[in-house]
């Protein structure tokens, strides 16, 4: 049973540190691009395309605009992540 147990919740933090690691891509990569766009090119940033744009000067939009569920779904990975992760190791160190 306890290993059945240790098996959900390994695959459960599995799960968590998946959604964790995508959310921390997506703002990874998008930062790269805009900065690529900014200071390779010098162009302007077009957020609605998510494109970079050498003629016309674009307003800048906030991550957290764009993407106004990130920081909670990042929270609540991280912290079920590591519940999950602690709650794994207490099985393992009860056996």
């Amino acid at each position: 049973m306890r290993g059945k147990a240790r098996l959900g919740l390994f695959l459960f933090a599995l799960l968590a540190g998946f959604v964790l690691a995508s959310v921390t891509y997506r703002f990874s990569r998008e930062e790269f691009i805009v900065d690529n766009c900014l200071s390779a090119k010098h162009g302007s940033f077009d957020y609605a395309k998510m494109s970079c744009d050498l003629v016309e000067n674009h307003i800048y939009i906030p991550y957290e605009v764009r993407h106004p569920h990130d920081k909670q779904i990042a929270i609540v990975s991280l912290v079920t992540f590591a519940v999950l992760v602690f709650g794994y190791r207490f099985l393992r160190s009860d056996s």
